[in-house]
């Protein structure tokens, strides 16, 4: 009796532990994991440059943040088309977000381009405050049409670069300058300088500027050089044409699909790194440009009586541009935050 006492007892706690540990298990386990999320983002940046550096760094920090459930997928160098053409892809579903120059800031949003206005800040800190202050009405307009603005990724200073020497506006307007056909900035700017605007898609350039169909380009020193351009010409022009403005674009719909307690966690680490770029950018394009004087370009000045000019020149542009790409209440507010900054020692000059 007690054999067939202690055989139950044996065999009932068999039971018991078997129990626990496929409870223990399937407790563990718990529910499924939800699907993983992979963002498809292109740009026209080619691989090896700092804007794809610091893109590599988010999808890293992405990955780790989310334990793998979010991933970015790069389509760089322009694979995807145009900047046009990114922002098509992505409202059909096809491609998630962009890392976009002005050209495709001004399809997404007009409005952008405010921030790209020359002669109007006298320096990047400038840009920043005005970005700052209508950071949150952008983000609101883009969300509106069903964007989302992850963060800024500037592009460095616009530059007019020519065959021969041209030191002044009077100089520029014997030139014809090679411009991007979709940004809905240059031209206009151009036309208020009285300068020659030659609209080329970019396979079209380097043989416009072998064949003398153009011979100058409206361009940032790092594109000049990574699209292979600067073997055709020897000048920089001293006309500051002012920053370039790009951002990390992505679809609202794709976005939202993330958890909000996840998306809250990703948002300031995709940030925290894209704020890093201008610096990098500025740095890169001294030692660009430092490059490129050592192989013959030739860097040129302007004179002050010219210089006087461009903030007049600056206005009569800014205004233009109303009821073109912005309404006069948003250049208000940018002269606004403006004139305030330049009230301090610390802002003015």
């Amino acid at each position: 009796m007690r054999a067939r006492v202690t055989v139950l007892a044996a065999v009932t706690a068999a039971v018991v532990m078997i129990w626990i540990v496929l409870g223990s298990g399937a407790t563990e386990a718990g529910p499924p994991p939800p699907p993983s999320i992979t963002l498809r983002i292109a740009t026209q940046m080619p691989n090896g440059t700092v804007w794809m550096d610091a893109l590599a760094d988010v999808q890293k920090d992405v990955k780790e943040e989310s334990r793998g459930r979010v991933e970015l997928q790069y389509f760089a160098g322009g694979t995807q088309g145009d900047e046009k053409a990114v922002l098509e892809r992505m409202g059909v579903g096809i491609l998630h977000g962009g890392l976009f120059s002005g050209i495709g800031l001004g399809e997404a949003l007009p409005e952008l381009l405010a921030l790209e206005l020359p002669f109007v800040y006298r320096d990047r800190a400038e840009l920043e405050a005005v970005r700052a202050a209508l950071e949150a009405d952008f983000g609101a307009r883009l969300e509106r049409r069903g964007l989302v603005l992850l963060g800024w990724a500037d592009f460095g200073e616009g530059h007019i670069f020519s065959k021969v020497e041209a030191r002044s506006l009077d100089e520029l307007r014997r030139r014809k300058i090679a411009i991007a056909p979709d940004h809905k900035l240059a031209e206009p700017v151009l036309g208020v300088l009285g300068l020659t605007g030659v609209p080329l898609p970019l396979t079209d350039v380097a043989a416009s500027l072998e064949s003398g169909a153009v011979d100058a380009i409206l361009v940032t020193t790092q594109t000049l050089v990574g699209l292979q351009w600067h073997g055709h010409v020897r000048y920089r022009s001293g006309l500051p044409l002012g920053p370039t403005t790009g951002a990390l674009i992505v679809s609202k719909a794709e976005w939202e699909k993330i958890p909000a307690p996840v998306r809250a966690k990703l948002a300031p680490i995709i940030r925290r790194r894209l704020d890093r770029l201008p610096t990098e950018v500025a740095a890169k394009d001294e030692q660009v440009t430092a490059d490129l004087r050592g192989k013959g370009l030739t860097v040129l000045g302007v004179s002050e009586d010219e210089a006087s000019q461009y903030a007049q020149l600056g206005d009569r542009i800014a205004d233009q541009m109303v009821g073109v790409l912005y309404d006069k209440e948003l250049l208000e507010r940018v002269r606004a935050v403006l004139a305030e900054r330049r009230k301090s020692p610390a802002g003015g000059r």
